[in-house]
């Protein structure tokens, strides 16, 4: 029997079955500036011609702000941007984008993508699409406006901010037919965009400096000449409360919940249930462990001890030495996090639709 048999033995006969959430955990685990945020994109919705929604692709289905379809999209067309495709599976992807716009329809396109990696294709389809979607959709009041606005939307840490600065990166010179050439002149190249003299310093304002190269959040970044395309940077937006735990704790092993906030231990071992129950067993070498375990102390311990990683504790005068939990816990979230355990979807077990929708009540 290979390792892996044996560990699937173990984990089906004496490892826990269900997830039993911690006394405490109900609480509020969002910050107040989420609500302000939401405010504000209503007020400016008016200006909006499209929605692009960047959500972490390990959770497709959980966490996302149901409140966007009732405030913020309305009648325009809404893009969803599944990012960090390159951490979940290839498999199921066109089920996923079944799912998603059977219980969200006002969903129009789905697109994953991976947004630090300048060659995806994904990124690169996002503009055309928004763009097609907005000539093909009424723009009512906006009908006579010369301009097409885009706002940006997302919950924290899903990589919202990637997203922008790719779909920024040619930003208002870029010509569709030329396409890179409409940057430069074409005897002096890069040269044509800069005063000799000065360099890039002509660029910027000079009482500013370089951070006149940047815009701040909710200022409209051009991204297009023709046509003519602006996007609207948002703050991060999320759910004023989480009423399923267990989306919640998926968006606390995602990062788009603060650690400290919700507690390093609470989210460990959360993952470790996870993993274990759907048997992704590659923590346990990166942990240092010699099987999997389902006592989350009991592995935090094993692998800080396996790492060397102690520290002195002092109780009543009498000193010992402790395993070094928040080392080893932090190694867990990180490899999680940085795909180390392999490509997970952490919403697997709701690709049943029955399930999908039953959890969207």
């Amino acid at each position: 029997m290979s390792r892996v048999s044996a560990w699937k033995e173990i984990v089906s006969t004496s490892f826990r079955k269900e997830y039993i959430f911690p006394v405490n955990s109900s609480k509020n685990w969002f910050p107040g500036h989420m609500h302000k945020g939401l405010k504000d994109m209503q007020r400016r919705i008016l200006d909006m011609d499209c929605v692009i929604e960047v959500h972490d692709a390990r959770i497709p289905f959980s966490g996302r702000n149901t409140t966007f379809k009732e405030t913020i999209s309305g009648a325009r067309p809404h893009i969803l941007v599944l990012n960090k495709e390159d951490l979940i599976p290839a498999k199921n992807r066109a089920e996923i984008i079944d799912k998603i716009k059977a219980v969200d329809p006002v969903i129009s396109e789905v697109v994953f993508t991976q947004a630090r990696n300048s060659l995806c294709k994904g990124m690169k389809s996002i503009l055309p699409k928004a763009i097609k979607l907005i000539e093909n959709s009424p723009r009512y009041h906006r009908a006579s406006a010369p301009d097409k606005t885009i706002i940006v939307i997302g919950i924290p840490n899903v990589g919202k901010s990637t997203v922008i600065n790719q779909l920024r990166k040619l930003d208002i010179y870029f010509d569709p037919e030329l396409g890179l050439k409409s940057l430069v002149d074409p005897e002096l190249g890069l040269k044509s965009l800069v005063d000799p003299e000065l360099g890039l310093k002509s660029l910027v304002d000079p009482e500013l400096g370089y951070k006149s190269l940047f815009r701040s959040v909710q200022e409209r970044i051009r991204v297009s000449d023709r046509p003519l395309v602006y996007l609207l940077d948002t703050p991060g937006i999320s759910k004023p409360n989480v009423k399923n735990m267990h989306d919640g704790l998926k968006l606390a092993v995602c990062n788009t919940l603060n650690d400290r906030v919700v507690g390093e231990e609470y989210i460990c071992d959360y993952l470790l249930w996870f993993l274990n129950s759907h048997h992704y067993f590659d923590y346990v070498d990166y942990m240092g462990l010699k099987q999997p375990e389902d006592d989350n102390i009991m592995m935090l311990a094993k692998s800080a001890l396996a790492a060397g990683k102690t520290r002195k504790q002092t109780t009543l005068g009498t000193s010992s030495i402790m395993p070094d939990f928040k080392y080893s816990s932090q190694l867990f979230l990180k490899g999680f996090r940085e795909g180390k355990f392999g490509r997970i979807n952490l919403d697997e077990d709701q690709l049943n639709l029955e399930t999908l929708t039953r959890g969207s009540e």
